[in-house]
């Protein structure tokens, strides 16, 4: 490590969905040793975090608290940053995801990977409950797991087998919010070409610069050796997040 490197630490972004837990708390510890120690030996580092404020599992719990998620995100944000201040946890700046920053970095990464075609649009097969009036996501849908035949899932992993699922692959689904059986439509979505990267990605694990752990290389090469699928990087509204530029041109 050269004397003029710039140096970023960070650990894992805690949902913005209830009180921290013990987990992030001896992750941010362990990472807050080693800032500290990169500046004792006079490295310039910088030790960030956030608050992870979008998905779906955050609208579910707004919902039931009966708070808009923007004002329910924003509650845990500070319960978060108190929390780790109480630790004593030396952040050089502990954020959200909902911010104006975020945004701007989001919206610059999607136009310039769209006009390189790394992003582009398809349909695919959504969960649509005609009574709620809306596309399920997956934590929105209930059913059986169609590997393991256990009941009451939702359509993102089975909790019995642990398989990961989509809110289509369940069988006999329910809307979690009204109980109606919903149907299967056709949506238009946006997607990252991830498959464009595989030969890169392989190409970059096996090199010495990867520097991977034995059991962490065989984990990714056993993923790429099934091929990466182009990842959905859109959600339909209603969702909290931020939305797609131009989106509704298109």
């Amino acid at each position: 490590m050269k004397s003029g490197d710039k140096l970023v630490v960070t650990a894992a972004l805690p949902y913005a969905n209830g009180p921290l837990h013990i987990g992030f708390l001896l992750e941010a510890i362990q990472a807050d040793i080693y800032a500290r120690f990169l500046r004792l030996s006079q490295k310039d580092v910088l030790y960030i975090c956030a608050s992870d404020m979008h998905g779906t599992p955050i609208e579910i719990n707004a919902k039931k608290a009966g708070m808009e998620p923007e004002k329910f995100v924003d509650k845990y944000w500070k319960e978060h940053r108190e929390d780790a201040a109480s630790f004593l946890i030396s952040f050089d700046n502990f954020h959200k995801t909902h911010s104006k920053e975020n945004k701007e970095l989001s919206e610059h990464f999607f136009t310039e990977l769209k006009k390189k075609k790394y992003i582009y649009i398809k349909n695919m097969d959504v969960i649509y409950c005609p009574k709620c009036q809306r596309s399920l996501p997956d934590r929105y849908v209930r059913g059986t797991c169609p590997l393991c035949g256990i009941a009451d899932q939702y359509g993102d992993v089975c909790e019995g087998c642990g398989s990961v699922l989509k809110g289509t692959d369940l069988l006999n689904p329910k809307c979690s919010l009204c109980g109606t059986t919903p149907h299967v439509k056709s949506s238009p979505h946006y997607f990252f070409r991830l498959s464009a990267f595989a030969s890169k990605l392989k190409k970059w694990i096996n090199s010495k610069s990867a520097d991977l752990q034995p059991e962490v290389k065989n984990w990714l090469k056993e993923w790429l050796d099934k091929g990466l699928e182009d990842w959905c990087i859109s959600r339909d509204a209603p969702y909290f997040g931020f939305e797609i530029p131009n989106s509704k041109k298109e």
